[in-house]
């Protein structure tokens, strides 16, 4: 039988979702799921050995699965047919390089590359500090992930790298002379537990699921929701029956990619969003013009009793808290589950992670390429490419694929808390989705054979870094690819002016469409902090 992502893509939504147990999924969900299609090309065109393609998809459709059961629940009517295009899930995965200004890269417009500059308050765009985030060779013949976060000097000072103008291969020699002086476990210990910044031992997919951490991990849900009791909250009304989430507010308190996709994705079902952020604190600004679209962004200082107050209003007439910041900074703020709870009874209350939120290694902060590095995945695109070594995965992928299945539990939650006397807390993760990710098998031999033939060009090391390893991959799937990057069809129109920008920005298209349902971004992409702290009636 001819392999097809969409026959995949299919299998996993069907056996992977809706007949998980451990998801609790209503036979609701089911019905609907029998209206989904999928369409697109049907053979594998991204150069990594899982089922990236196939993954997205699924999870998309599942998302647009549980919004056509509320748009049934909220407006009445039959389920409606839903079409998953996989070749946008695929470019999904790469959102943040596609943003277009008047037909040309967004990220190289002036203006916005001043916004960029600005919001890169620690220099993360020099050599000697980007290089800092990177796979690296210790004494002891293992390969550790170092991170430099948001801000390098820390792990700078830790392995004992100075401030310095030096080329990119300078840099990389600098840092693989230093991490060889370190045994894995040791480094492993002092980055995290000494200077509190992320770094991980980069394991196979065995070691891990032998490890204690992974033992615990792989028996938790893809997304964990607890109940919490509450009165029952009805939807709001709306006067607009083509959004699913209309009238749902959502607070955003993240910075980065995984839980700002969350979001994102909610604003793309109509949900208000309203994204909190401050700009004393270092954020990847790379990834602005693609994941400030569809909320309003509202600068905050959390640390302040003025900020303090107006966060409080905001949680109480929202509906939706995404906390996707360390663990527990939220609650040494003074805004922990209960507290939120205290200010709003039915509020919904999703928080994610790195590591997940069991096991020993929970508490740490993390990155995708951490996650990525501990639970295997990184060995795996290693070997796929020939290598000895491993390789991060060539898009920030579990990034965005937790902010799918993120989406997904907020919905649900959200339907769950107009049908009973409870809301929930929500916990998902990095990890969670990678493990459920590895669980849909690799490719066959002969589809990675085909894979590598078609991207002989692509070349990669261990020290390729995040924004080498997008930027090569993107290189190389426009070439096989090429008619993707260029479908009028596959991209938003919104206007520019929020960015202080003539003319329109097109931003990528959601990946599903639902029939009768009006599926956009009311807000269109801008700039940090430039809102007002309150909701729009």
């Amino acid at each position: 039988m001819t392999y097809s992502i969409q026959t995949e893509a299919s299998r996993a939504l069907h056996e992977h979702l809706l007949n998980d147990s451990s998801l609790n999924i209503p036979d609701s969900f089911k019905e609907a799921a029998k209206k989904v299609e999928f369409v697109g090309d049907k053979d594998p065109f991204v150069p990594t050995p899982l089922k990236i393609s196939e993954s997205s998809a699924a999870l998309n459709a599942y998302v647009a699965t549980i919004a056509n059961v509320i748009s049934k629940e909220r407006y009445g009517g039959e389920y409606r047919d839903v079409t998953v295009d996989t070749d946008v899930a695929s470019l999904f995965l790469m959102s943040i390089l596609l943003p277009r200004i008047n037909g040309s890269p967004a990220l190289e417009n002036k203006t916005i590359q001043a916004a960029i500059h600005k919001g890169d308050i620690y220099e993360q765009g020099k050599p000697i500090r980007r290089q800092c985030t990177n796979v690296y060779k210790t004494k002891d013949g293992r390969w550790f992930h170092l991170h430099g976060s948001m801000n390098a000097s820390h792990t700078m000072k830790m392995v004992g790298v100075p401030e310095q103008d030096v080329t990119e291969e300078e840099a990389r020699k600098i840092y693989m002379e230093k991490v060889k002086q370190w045994d894995s476990k040791e480094i492993d210990r002092v980055a995290n537990e000494e200077y509190r910044q992320a770094g991980v031992v980069c394991l196979t997919p065995e070691e891990f699921f032998e490890s204690e951490h992974g033992k615990i991990m792989s028996s938790e849900p893809l997304y964990k929701l607890k109940p919490r009791p509450s009165q029952r909250k009805p939807w709001p009304e709306t006067k607009d029956p083509s959004r699913p989430l209309a009238g749902i507010r959502v607070i955003d308190f993240s910075r980065v990619i995984a839980a700002p996709v969350i979001s994102k994705i909610l604003a793309l079902l109509g949900a208000q969003v309203l994204k909190v952020t401050n700009s004393s604190l270092p954020d990847v600004s790379l990834t602005w013009v693609d994941l400030n679209t569809g909320k309003r962004d509202v600068n905050i200082d959390l640390k302040s009793p003025e900020g303090k107050a107006t966060f409080a209003e905001l949680v109480r007439g929202a509906d939706v808290v995404v906390d996707g910041y360390r663990p527990g900074i939220l609650s040494k703020l003074g805004f922990g589950a209960e507290e939120l709870r205290k200010l709003n009874p039915t509020l919904v209350y999703a928080r994610e992670n790195c590591y997940g939120w069991e096991g020993p290694l929970s508490y740490r902060s993390g990155w995708q390429q951490v996650s990525d590095c501990l639970t295997g995945i990184s060995w795996l695109q290693g070997r796929f490419l020939g290598l000895d070594e491993p390789i991060v995965p060539l898009l920030p992928n579990s990034d965005y694929q937790m902010g799918l299945v993120g989406a997904a539990a907020v919905s649900h939650a959200l339907l769950l808390r107009s049908q009973s006397e409870q809301t929930f807390d929500i916990d998902v993760s990095l990890t969670q989705y990678n493990i459920w990710y590895y669980r849909l098998g690799l490719q066959s031999p002969e589809i990675q054979r085909s894979l590598r033939e078609k991207h002989a060009d692509l070349k990669l090391r261990h020290y390729d870094e995040m924004l080498s390893l997008i930027t090569k991959t993107y290189a190389t799937l426009r070439k096989v690819r090429p008619e993707l990057f260029s479908r009028e069809e596959y991209f938003e129109k919104m206007s520019g002016e929020e960015w202080g920008v003539d003319g329109n920005i097109e931003i990528l298209t959601g990946p599903f469409k639902i029939k009768g349902s009006d599926l956009r971004y009311d807000v269109p992409s801008g700039a940090r902090g430039r809102s007002e702290a309150k909701w729009v009636s």
